[in-house]
């Protein structure tokens, strides 16, 4: 019996000590869960205020963006309100040019053949501005005619009797896109490139004699092409800017 009992003693004790450590493990984890839970809860005030402050970010961020958005788009406004302001502008100073034009400038024939020999007689007296102004409405009225492309070239060269070298490459240029199988095309690609090296365009000048020389190479503006092409190699440096 004392066997018995002292063999049921054991048991109580070693259940005991079970219970204990059961106990111990039991409040260990307790420990483990009270901590975690108070990480957890750290960590979720954490993200919360990460969140707030982001959140806070970002309202401030879409409040720039706005401001900026609505500045663009006032400035966006005035430049248009600038832009119709200005083409009024231009527009009533060319309606003033066109009737100054049409008070002062002399009355054109309606006859061809008189619009050409006027043309011609006002420039050989001086009267540039005017014989330009009737050289052309006499293309822009009979744009077929032979002497249209003659025209430009009488043009071209009163322009560049006034050294007025950008003008009348220009005419040049018009007479050689509108004429280009006309006779004065050769002298229009000569002249051009005159007007080229004065204005310092020495490759294009060099680039459009080469094709002159090329193109109609029995044609007198051809025999100047190859002199001014010696003289042009012949420029210092600082005398053409390309």
């Amino acid at each position: 019996m004392r066997a018995d009992v002292a063999e049921a003693r054991v048991r109580l004790d070693a259940i005991d000590r079970l219970g204990d450590e059961h106990k111990t493990q039991l409040a260990e984890l307790q420990q483990v869960l009270d901590r975690a839970t108070a990480v957890l809860a750290a960590g979720s005030a954490d993200v919360g205020v990460k969140e707030a402050k982001e959140e806070k970010d970002i309202a401030a961020l879409q409040a720039r963006v706005d401001e900026i958005a609505n500045a663009f788009e006032d400035q966006g406004r005035k430049r248009a309100e600038a832009q119709n302001r200005m083409e009024t502008r231009v527009a009533t100073l060319e309606q003033s040019e066109a009737r100054l034009i049409d008070r002062v400038a002399p009355a054109v024939p309606d006859d061809k053949e008189q619009l050409w020999l006027q043309a011609g007689a006002r420039i050989k007296e001086g009267q540039r501005e005017q014989g330009r102004h009737f050289y052309r409405v006499f293309i822009q009225r009979f744009p077929d005619d032979p002497r249209a492309s003659q025209a430009y070239l009488a043009l071209g060269q009163s322009l560049v009797e006034e050294k007025q070298f950008a003008k009348a490459a220009a005419e040049f240029q018009r007479l050689l896109a509108s004429y280009p199988r006309s006779p004065e095309v050769p002298t229009a690609m000569w002249k051009l490139a005159r007007a080229f090296v004065e204005l310092r365009f020495c490759t294009d000048a060099r680039s459009l004699l080469g094709d002159l020389v090329k193109r109609f190479p029995k044609s007198a503006p051809a025999a100047e092409a190859e002199k001014d092409l010696k003289s042009i190699r012949r420029l210092p440096r600082a005398a053409c800017t390309s």
